[in-house]
This record gives structure tokens, sequence and C-alpha cells, in this order.
């Protein structure tokens, strides 16, 4: 006996392969093997986003071969004094550096909180991904090394 498929059954099967597709893709840069395959996990979507808006802030200008635009000028920043002048001056940056190079993202609002007992700062970056429109954040540590 022979299964005959209708056309509500092939819209269901190609719905179910749509929602597993996924926009954007990216090596995860930890480096982690993946448990059943042991190859390098990727992020899909919105961690790969998550992940390129960090990385974006945490680039310096000419570090990048070929882009030498590329990043935000974070580091120069963190050998000003923690205080209220510089966040406005490290808000500016982060902002700039958004707009100009992580076009899949709205950036709702960066907060930038000095915290000068510790000589970093707290950054929590919100954003809306414009394919998806969903909303996600980045909250990291700014801090000199030196």
């Amino acid at each position: 006996m022979a299964r005959t498929q209708n056309l509500s059954d092939a819209s269901v099967i190609t719905a179910k392969v749509v929602a597993r597709r996924s926009l954007y893709s990216d090596v995860d840069l930890t480096f982690k093997p993946h448990p059943n395959t042991g190859d390098v996990t990727t992020l899909r979507d919105i961690d790969a986003v998550k992940q390129s808006v960090r990385n974006l802030i945490l680039t310096s200008p000419g570090e990048r071969p070929f882009n030498p635009y590329l990043g935000s000028d974070v580091r120069g920043l963190l050998f000003e004094p923690v205080d209220n002048f510089t966040a406005i001056s490290l808000r500016r940056a982060i902002e700039l550096t958004l707009a100009n190079y992580e076009p899949r993202i709205e950036v709702q609002s960066v907060e930038i909180e000095p915290q000068p007992d510790n000589y970093r700062y707290g950054v929590s970056i919100s954003y809306r991904i414009l394919t998806s429109l969903d909303t996600d954040n980045v909250t990291f540590f700014l801090e000199r090394i030196r």
C-alpha cells in the first residue's frame, strides 16, 4: 500500500523546513567542540549577532587586515579617568561603531555605568534585530589590562 501526499501535508513539511533555517551564523569564538560531532560549534541568529556586536566594540581600528577603519576607539578611552565624562565618550563611540558596521541591528539604548572603585565600566547595549524584530541585549565590562 502506498501513501499519497496531499497539498496540506506538503505545506506543513515546507513550513517546518523554513522554520529551521537560520538567517545568520558564525563560528563560536570559544572554539568549544560540538558534543556529537567534535567539530567547532556555530552560533545562529541572535547569538551570532550578539557575538558580532561585542567583537565590534572590542576591536580597535587598524586591528583587522584589509579593513583598517573597522572597530571602535574604546580601548583608547579606557586610559582616561573613570568618570561620567568618559562614559559619555564611550557611549558615543559604541553608538557610532554599531551604526557604521552592524547593519543587522537597530540600537535602542547604550548604557555605560562608571565603576571608579574597580577601574572599569559596565556596558549594556539593547538592540533590535531588523530581520526578525527580536530584541536582545549585550552586557559586559570594559576595563584596561595595564
